[in-house]
Protein backbone atom coordinates (compact mmCIF):
# COMPACT_ATOMS: atom_id res chain seq x y z
CA UNK A 1 0.00 0.00 0.00
CA UNK A 2 1.30 3.44 -1.30
CA UNK A 3 1.65 5.77 2.08
CA UNK A 4 -0.64 8.82 1.58
CA UNK A 5 1.30 12.25 2.64
CA UNK A 6 -0.93 13.83 5.71
CA UNK A 7 -1.51 16.93 3.06
CA UNK A 8 -3.21 14.43 0.44
CA UNK A 9 -4.82 12.78 3.62
CA UNK A 10 -6.71 16.58 4.91
CA UNK A 11 -7.63 17.76 1.27
CA UNK A 12 -9.13 14.12 0.62
CA UNK A 13 -10.93 14.38 3.92
CA UNK A 14 -11.83 18.14 3.33
CA UNK A 15 -13.36 17.80 -0.24
CA UNK A 16 -15.13 14.65 1.56
CA UNK A 17 -16.87 16.83 3.99
CA UNK A 18 -18.08 19.62 1.61
CA UNK A 19 -21.83 19.62 0.30
CA UNK A 20 -22.78 19.06 -2.84
CA UNK A 21 -24.39 22.00 -5.14
CA UNK A 22 -27.05 21.35 -7.55
CA UNK A 23 -28.18 23.87 -9.54
CA UNK A 24 -30.96 23.82 -12.68
CA UNK A 25 -33.47 22.26 -11.14
CA UNK A 26 -37.22 23.79 -11.08
CA UNK A 27 -38.47 26.27 -8.81
CA UNK A 28 -40.98 23.56 -7.72
CA UNK A 29 -38.30 20.88 -6.45
CA UNK A 30 -38.89 19.11 -3.10
CA UNK A 31 -36.92 17.44 -0.83
CA UNK A 32 -37.99 14.17 -1.53
CA UNK A 33 -37.05 14.39 -5.13
CA UNK A 34 -33.41 15.15 -4.02
CA UNK A 35 -33.26 12.44 -1.74
CA UNK A 36 -34.35 9.66 -3.97
CA UNK A 37 -31.55 11.39 -6.53
CA UNK A 38 -28.74 10.70 -4.12
CA UNK A 39 -29.69 8.19 -1.43
CA UNK A 40 -27.95 5.26 -3.69
CA UNK A 41 -24.55 7.52 -3.18
CA UNK A 42 -24.71 7.12 0.91
CA UNK A 43 -26.22 8.50 3.67
CA UNK A 44 -28.02 12.13 3.63
CA UNK A 45 -27.44 13.96 6.04
CA UNK A 46 -29.15 17.32 5.14
CA UNK A 47 -30.95 18.42 2.07
CA UNK A 48 -30.95 22.45 2.16
CA UNK A 49 -33.09 23.56 -0.91
CA UNK A 50 -33.28 26.91 -1.82
CA UNK A 51 -35.52 28.14 -5.28
CA UNK A 52 -33.64 26.66 -8.28
CA UNK A 53 -30.65 25.29 -6.36
CA UNK A 54 -29.94 22.92 -3.50
CA UNK A 55 -27.19 21.39 -1.17
CA UNK A 56 -26.82 18.02 -0.39
CA UNK A 57 -24.81 16.79 2.32
CA UNK A 58 -23.72 13.23 1.85
CA UNK A 59 -21.89 11.22 4.97
CA UNK A 60 -20.34 10.03 1.80
CA UNK A 61 -19.93 9.23 -1.78
CA UNK A 62 -20.14 12.89 -2.95
CA UNK A 63 -17.40 12.89 -5.35
CA UNK A 64 -18.93 9.67 -7.28
CA UNK A 65 -22.79 11.86 -6.83
CA UNK A 66 -20.59 14.77 -8.72
CA UNK A 67 -19.14 12.53 -11.43
CA UNK A 68 -22.47 10.37 -11.99
CA UNK A 69 -24.80 13.59 -11.89
CA UNK A 70 -23.51 16.11 -13.20
CA UNK A 71 -25.37 16.97 -16.47
CA UNK A 72 -27.96 14.71 -16.50
CA UNK A 73 -31.91 15.00 -16.64
CA UNK A 74 -33.79 15.88 -13.67
CA UNK A 75 -36.71 14.05 -13.90
CA UNK A 76 -39.28 14.72 -16.56
CA UNK A 77 -38.33 18.35 -17.19
CA UNK A 78 -35.99 19.51 -19.61
CA UNK A 79 -33.22 20.76 -17.23
CA UNK A 80 -29.80 19.36 -17.17
CA UNK A 81 -28.53 19.49 -13.40
CA UNK A 82 -25.23 21.45 -12.34
CA UNK A 83 -23.90 19.24 -9.79
CA UNK A 84 -20.61 19.93 -8.29
CA UNK A 85 -18.54 20.19 -4.68
CA UNK A 86 -19.79 23.32 -3.18
CA UNK A 87 -17.18 25.88 -3.46
CA UNK A 88 -15.17 28.04 -0.54
CA UNK A 89 -12.35 28.13 0.30
CA UNK A 90 -11.23 27.59 3.81
CA UNK A 91 -11.07 31.28 5.58
CA UNK A 92 -14.68 31.76 4.26
CA UNK A 93 -15.61 28.61 6.00
CA UNK A 94 -13.84 29.28 9.00
CA UNK A 95 -15.40 32.54 9.86
CA UNK A 96 -18.51 31.17 9.60
CA UNK A 97 -17.79 28.54 11.93
CA UNK A 98 -16.55 31.53 13.98
CA UNK A 99 -19.67 33.35 13.91
CA UNK A 100 -22.09 30.41 14.53
CA UNK A 101 -19.42 29.17 17.53
CA UNK A 102 -20.15 33.00 18.25
CA UNK A 103 -23.47 33.15 18.37
CA UNK A 104 -24.23 29.64 20.13
CA UNK A 105 -21.44 30.83 23.42
CA UNK A 106 -23.82 34.36 23.48
CA UNK A 107 -27.64 33.84 23.17
CA UNK A 108 -29.68 36.70 22.28
CA UNK A 109 -33.69 37.21 22.39
CA UNK A 110 -33.63 37.02 18.50
CA UNK A 111 -33.29 33.90 16.40
CA UNK A 112 -32.42 33.87 12.36
CA UNK A 113 -34.15 31.49 10.66
CA UNK A 114 -33.74 30.22 7.06
CA UNK A 115 -34.24 27.01 4.67
CA UNK A 116 -38.22 27.31 4.96
CA UNK A 117 -39.95 27.43 1.78
CA UNK A 118 -39.58 30.38 0.48
CA UNK A 119 -43.07 30.58 -1.70
CA UNK A 120 -45.30 28.75 0.31
CA UNK A 121 -44.20 30.74 4.29
CA UNK A 122 -45.56 33.66 5.18
CA UNK A 123 -44.34 35.51 8.61
CA UNK A 124 -48.00 34.53 10.03
CA UNK A 125 -46.29 30.96 9.55
CA UNK A 126 -43.31 31.57 11.30
CA UNK A 127 -45.05 32.83 14.03
CA UNK A 128 -47.58 30.03 14.42
CA UNK A 129 -44.56 27.91 14.30
CA UNK A 130 -42.61 29.63 17.39
CA UNK A 131 -45.62 31.43 19.03
CA UNK A 132 -46.01 27.93 21.85
CA UNK A 133 -42.35 29.53 23.35
CA UNK A 134 -43.11 32.77 25.01
CA UNK A 135 -44.34 36.03 23.38
CA UNK A 136 -43.34 37.03 20.06
CA UNK A 137 -42.10 40.76 19.84
CA UNK A 138 -42.00 40.77 16.38
CA UNK A 139 -41.32 38.78 13.22
CA UNK A 140 -39.59 40.37 10.35
CA UNK A 141 -39.55 37.96 6.91
CA UNK A 142 -36.76 38.87 4.19
CA UNK A 143 -36.62 36.93 1.07
CA UNK A 144 -35.13 33.58 1.75
CA UNK A 145 -34.52 33.78 5.35
CA UNK A 146 -36.37 35.29 9.18
CA UNK A 147 -35.69 37.41 12.12
CA UNK A 148 -38.23 36.12 15.43
CA UNK A 149 -37.26 38.22 17.93
CA UNK A 150 -39.01 36.83 21.74
CA UNK A 151 -39.52 39.25 24.78
CA UNK A 152 -36.88 36.88 26.85
CA UNK A 153 -33.78 35.52 26.02
CA UNK A 154 -35.12 31.69 27.63
CA UNK A 155 -37.99 31.98 25.27
CA UNK A 156 -35.60 32.19 22.36
CA UNK A 157 -33.21 29.31 23.72
CA UNK A 158 -36.31 26.96 24.53
CA UNK A 159 -37.50 27.61 20.82
CA UNK A 160 -33.73 27.57 19.30
CA UNK A 161 -33.19 23.73 21.59
CA UNK A 162 -36.70 22.57 19.59
CA UNK A 163 -37.19 23.87 16.16
CA UNK A 164 -33.39 23.93 14.80
CA UNK A 165 -32.69 20.69 12.59
CA UNK A 166 -36.65 20.31 12.85
CA UNK A 167 -38.93 19.35 9.47
CA UNK A 168 -41.32 22.39 8.77
CA UNK A 169 -42.93 20.98 5.63
CA UNK A 170 -40.22 19.54 3.37
CA UNK A 171 -37.50 21.38 4.40
CA UNK A 172 -34.85 20.91 7.60
CA UNK A 173 -35.01 24.27 9.37
CA UNK A 174 -31.74 25.91 10.42
CA UNK A 175 -32.16 28.29 13.65
CA UNK A 176 -29.13 29.78 15.16
CA UNK A 177 -28.71 33.22 17.90
CA UNK A 178 -29.01 36.47 15.69
CA UNK A 179 -24.83 38.01 16.33
CA UNK A 180 -25.79 40.74 17.54
CA UNK A 181 -23.96 44.20 16.50
CA UNK A 182 -24.05 47.06 18.60
CA UNK A 183 -26.11 49.42 18.49
CA UNK A 184 -28.24 47.52 16.36
CA UNK A 185 -31.45 46.19 18.42
CA UNK A 186 -32.96 44.15 15.49
CA UNK A 187 -31.90 43.40 11.94
CA UNK A 188 -34.33 45.97 10.23
CA UNK A 189 -33.07 49.30 12.53
CA UNK A 190 -30.42 49.90 10.83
Amino acid sequence: AEYMGENEYSRILRMSNRPIFIGNIPLDASVRELEKVFEKFGPIKRVDLKSGFAFVYLESGAENAVRELDDQIYYDTNRKMRVQLARGDGDVKRREDQRKNLAKTKPTETLFVVNFDTTSTRSRDIEKLFEKFGRIVRVDMKRNFAFVEFDTIAAAQAALTEVDGSRFGDRTLTVEYMASRPGRLFPSDA
